[in-house]
């Protein structure tokens, strides 16, 4: 249910950035990669390129050196995102 575009200077994205995102979003995920790795997009089109290819109806634009801590944190967005006063 999440779209995790990430655009970077790398022609992939690292083992280690997949599996924390794996390991802790809990819902349904796609990566999209943006290979930015001949400089050629800024990161605002990066961003625009990653989102016309996402599938999901939530997105999260992360840059690919974070690390999430927190368990459950796309339940939580999700969440947080249809919460209406």
């Amino acid at each position: 249910m999440i779209s995790i575009i990430v655009c970077s200077r790398n022609k992939s994205i690292s083992d280690d950035f997949a599996k924390n995102i794996g390991d802790t979003i809990n819902v349904d995920y796609e990566i999209v990669h943006i290979d930015n790795s001949k400089n050629q997009f800024s990161i605002c089109s990066a961003y625009n390129e990653g989102f016309s290819r996402s599938r999901f109806p939530y997105v999260c634009f992360v840059h690919e050196d974070v690390c999430f801590r927190s368990k459950n944190w796309g339940e939580m967005i999700i969440a947080h995102l249809q919460c209406r006063n």
